[in-house]
């Protein structure tokens, strides 16, 4: 490989090869731009040299950039064909059938012990004042996720005692909100706020959840939750134009976005985060049949956090709205997933995600075998199928019950466009539900 000296390139140049920080490490896809950030970052953090095996060639006119104001959009993460939301399409039978089913429910059964000993046999209402304070908590770990990346886009830098002390608190949050946190991060109102902090808030949330049902240690869970909550810190160092656009990225667009783990990966290495830490940001994109990037790897050669960082990032961007399609329920990610556990996703974190949060997630609303609409409160340990449900009512909310799957049966879960037709009706009656 030839060295160049970054000093000698100029913003907007690229190259006809892959531009390489070192032999293991790609910094830029060929074809592809170096933008000014980039330049001053490589000079900041030391490096005097990269190397290519192409030749300088000229650039054609940048794109433009989002008009200020404009929305934050998500990176495309595709997903599959559209799923039918009506429960009779889905085997999840086949899925958790058999001995391979055993070791999810016993970890299942062993992360609830506590819990279950202080727990009542059903949930309470979901209309409490812990419900509102919970709402109020997620809205300040948002905050903070948000001034961790600004602070890091103007000053390079991090309070890795902070975070550290933060994502510890984030995940005792975790761990006494369970049902309340897995249904705020269903409700559409939370989905408002910047894509990069909602979805590592929400990314983390889910992870934390699975990790918990796994039995993590304390110390373990700790490093998911930080590498959760800084995987995408890499892409406030590419072109905004990348995610700050509602339209398909051109195949060059794509490639460039492809190298955000990368990013990430080298600003937490030089931010001297855990090796566990590095790696999980570098990996959450892998796959466990190979289709993932930037090094295809596969099964066991992906670290555990990576996994269940690409399983809990996956559930985020197919349930969460994005500039080029609307949302799908929680159902719907989560099935999806299920679907696909076998080609892309670790089987056991795919169980231990539906044990965490059950075939039909918190906050889902539901049509009953008894002709009642009901909302999704809690979930049933040991039994993803079963959950706990509250009759939606303008009046006094009835108490939460488990749905026992003969004289009650969940039918299908509602579309958006019937659950935003219910929530109008029911406040055109003067009526608040629960």
């Amino acid at each position: 490989m030839n060295a160049v000296k970054t000093n000698s390139i100029t913003a907007e140049q690229k190259f006809s090869a892959d531009v390489m920080l070192d032999k293991d490490f790609l910094l830029l896809p060929s074809g592809c731009v170096f933008t000014g950030d980039q330049l001053k970052d490589l000079t900041d953090w030391g490096f005097d040299e990269v190397y290519t095996e192409g030749k300088a060639v000229a650039a054609a006119a940048a794109p433009q950039a989002a008009a200020p104001g404009a929305a934050a959009k998500g990176v495309s993460n595709k997903v599959a064909a559209d799923i039918d939301a009506k429960t009779e399409t889905v085997d999840v039978n086949d899925f958790m059938s058999g001995d391979d089913e055993k070791p999810v429910k016993q970890m299942a059964k062993g992360a609830a012990q506590e819990t279950e000993e202080q727990a009542a046999a059903e949930p309470e209402g979901i209309s409490s004042d812990e419900y509102e304070k919970a709402k109020v908590t997620y809205k300040e770990f948002a905050a903070y996720i948000s001034s961790v990346y600004t602070f890091y886009a103007t000053n390079k830098a991090f309070n890795t005692q902070e975070i550290s002390q933060k994502m510890s608190e984030l995940c005792e949050f975790v761990k006494s909100n369970r049902r309340h946190v897995l249904r705020i991060i269903s409700t559409p109102d939370m989905n408002e706020q910047n894509f990069m902090v909602n979805h590592s808030l929400r990314s983390t949330i889910v992870a934390v959840a699975i990790a918990q049902r796994l039995r993590f240690p304390e110390d373990k869970l700790l490093e998911l939750a930080t590498a959760c909550m800084l995987h995408e810190i890499g892409m406030i160092l590419l072109p905004p134009q990348l995610y700050l656009t509602d339209k398909p990225l051109s195949q060059p667009e794509k490639v460039m976005m492809n190298t955000h783990p990368i990013v990430s990966f080298n600003i937490l290495k030089q931010a001297n985060f855990s090796l566990n830490i590095q790696l999980a940001v570098l990996e959450h994109h892998e796959r466990m049949n190979g289709s993932g990037y930037p090094r295809h790897v596969t099964g066991d050669k992906i670290s555990i956090y990576a996994k269940i960082i690409a399983i809990a990032c996956s559930f985020e961007a197919i349930s969460a709205p994005r500039g080029y399609r609307d949302e799908r329920s929680t159902f719907e990610a989560l099935i999806e997933l299920v679907r696909n556990s076998n080609r892309q996703y670790d089987d056991t974190i795919t169980k231990a995600l539906l044990y965490s949060i059950s075939l039909y997630p918190i906050g889902v609303y539901v049509y009953l075998s008894n002709g009642k609409i009901a909302q999704v409160v809690d979930v049933a340990e040991g039994n993803p199928k079963t959950p706990f449900v509250q009759i939606i009512d303008t009046g006094n909310p009835e108490t939460p019950f488990q749905i026992d799957g003969i004289k009650t049966r969940i039918m299908r879960v509602l579309n958006k466009n019937e659950v935003d037709d219910m929530l109008k009706a029911i406040k055109k009656m003067g009526g608040k539900g629960f």
